[in-house]
């Protein structure tokens, strides 16, 4: 069964796309991949970045503010391997 459009702007449209292809990619093939260690730092920022986006009174721009002081690290230990 086709699911049901919820936006009709064709950005929104193409947003929840990437959203579902993202989970579908980290659930069928990236997270098998990863570390234990790994998993639970991601775990904590995903977390955070799902109960910022969850206040609609916070600016997105300050939300991407508190996650790139709060991922940053992460991202760049990532990086160094």
């Amino acid at each position: 069964m086709a699911r049901a459009r919820k936006f009709d702007d064709p950005t929104d449209q193409a947003i929840c796309e990437i959203h579902r292809r993202y989970i579908e990619v980290m659930e069928n093939i990236r997270l098998e991949t990863i570390s234990p260690e790994t998993k639970q730092r991601y775990l904590a920022v995903i977390s955070s970045l799902t109960e910022k986006l969850a206040m609609p009174s916070k600016p997105l721009s300050e939300i991407v503010g508190e996650m790139m002081a709060e991922a940053g690290p992460f991202l760049f230990q990532a990086m160094q391997r």
